[in-house]
């Protein structure tokens, strides 16, 4: 079991896996009929990949039908004729390499392929609007500007999200510097949302003809009950284990500071008189100290000793 993350790590290396994922719920497209399961990307077996030509194959003619069904609906769905769509987003031709070629690569599943690719959107739109804030000459002519804070403000947001998606940075790149694009404002975030879930659908559908996609639909790392219920027991664990370090230091330094007092004590036999100098004890041979004796005697001498060096 590995040790808990400390404070410290949580600041320098954010994960949000870390707090998202006990509280995701374990796969259950399972339960679904096996047909289903099956272009879900969900295996019985391990899966075998079949020769480079059929991928090739598969990939050329998943790559025309996306593309073609994102366009078919961006230039002829009357329900988004009023927003003026453009007729092709230039950036979902990079997704689909992803989407229908490099299908095992982590940045071209569910996750990041559809959250990532939309979070880019929103924030190439909001770093667009704001400049646009400006006097007007200004974003005409530092539109590219806008675009370069776009794409680094994007995929920061990709990486702190853990939905890197690399057409993403184009995706925000074009909020801010296409003059097709920019006029839709939010709604190219909408767009792009759309695109990517019809991609989806037809990467599912062509890839698990003789292929398996998606890898995993949120992450490969265990999610769930059964996490959280692992990370109490760490907390536990670890709590333990630093009281028991916490004791015995404890008594680590009670037992330093026991010897060292010691080696200042006279043990006195036959008398029944304590006496205490700044630098010596006598103490009566039949009297056993405490540590928290110890430790009092320790400060009264300590006192003694400053008003001796005071006094001097």
């Amino acid at each position: 079991m590995s040790a808990p993350k400390s404070l410290k790590d949580h600041v320098l290396n954010p994960n949000i896996d870390y707090w998202v994922n006990p509280w995701i719920p374990h796969n259950r497209l399972t339960r679904l009929p096996k047909p289903i399961t099956h272009f879900l990307g969900v295996r019985q077996q391990p899966h075998v990949e079949p020769p480079a030509i059929v991928q090739w194959a598969l990939m050329v003619l998943s790559t025309v039908a996306g593309l073609c069904l994102v366009g078919g609906v961006y230039n002829h769905a009357s329900g988004l004729d009023y927003l003026h769509p453009p007729v092709m987003i230039a950036s979902l031709g990079a997704s689909a390499v992803l989407d229908y070629n490099a299908i095992r690569s982590p940045l071209a599943q569910p996750r990041n392929a559809v959250i990532g690719h939309t979070l880019s959107a929103i924030v190439g739109v909001a770093i667009s609007k704001l400049f646009q804030l400006a006097p007007e000459p200004f974003f005409d002519n530092y539109s590219w500007v806008a675009g370069a804070v776009a794409c680094a403000c994007a995929s920061l947001v990709m990486s702190m999200t853990g939905t890197v998606h690399p057409p993403g940075g184009a995706t925000a790149i074009l909020a801010c510097t296409s003059k097709d694009v920019v006029p839709s404002g939010w709604a190219f975030a909408m767009f792009v949302l759309v695109g990517s879930l019809l991609m989806l659908g037809v990467a599912l559908l062509f890839n698990n003809t003789l292929r398996q996609y998606p890898v995993y639909w949120w992450t490969p790392e265990e999610v769930g009950r059964q996490l959280r219920t692992s990370r109490k027991g760490e907390s536990a664990e670890a709590a333990e284990d630093e009281n028991r370090v916490e004791k015995q230091s404890s008594r680590d330094s009670d037992a330093t500071l026991r010897q060292e007092l010691s080696n200042q004590i006279d043990f006195v036999d036959d008398s029944e008189e304590l006496l205490m100098t700044p630098y010596k004890l006598r103490i009566p041979s039949h009297i056993e100290l405490a540590d928290d004796e110890v430790s009092l005697l320790n400060k009264l001498q300590q006192r003694l000793q400053a008003r001796n060096e005071v006094g001097t």
